[in-house]
């Protein structure tokens, strides 16, 4: 394809993105069961600080699997729609899916981690909500953008 200049930044930039949060996954899977309760427990801790509730690590685990794919999955659906300029969002959940069934299988080799399908269950639906987020956020500019006068 033929894309402009701003085009080919803008997909550079995109892919960059997916490609950083993919890194950041791999790096937390990659942590000891002993290195992943210590970030558990800073992250418990920082939100005690912020705003004076204290949660479980098992909720505060599942909270960041979920959203750290709904990110992923918000973030591969910006990708594909910036190389087609089409909202491709089955694809995005696939290719956000076959990213998470990767990181748990990985789990596996590290050890005090197993590969869980809760977690696997949590990442998918983190993945959909990103997706839909996305498309509800291009349905809405195209909305505008055709009402603007």
């Amino acid at each position: 394809m033929n894309y402009s200049k701003g085009r080919k930044i803008y997909i550079a930039i995109s892919a960059f993105l997916v490609i950083a949060v993919a890194i950041i996954i791999f790096y937390l899977s990659h942590q000891t069961s002993t290195e992943s309760s210590n970030t558990s427990a800073s992250l418990i801790g920082l939100i005690f600080t912020l705003i004076g509730q204290t949660f479980s690590t098992e909720f505060i685990r599942s909270l960041a699997h979920f959203c750290e794919f709904a990110v992923f999955g918000f973030l591969m659906s910006n990708l594909l729609f910036s190389l087609k300029d089409k909202l491709k969002p089955f694809l995005s959940v696939l290719f956000s899916f076959g990213y998470a069934v990767t990181d748990e299988i990985h789990q596996i080799f590290i050890p005090g981690r197993a590969f869980q399908l809760i977690d696997l269950t949590i990442d998918l639906g983190g993945i959909v909500l990103g997706v839909v987020v996305f498309c509800l956020l291009i349905f809405i500019k195209c909305k505008v953008q055709k009402y603007k006068v």
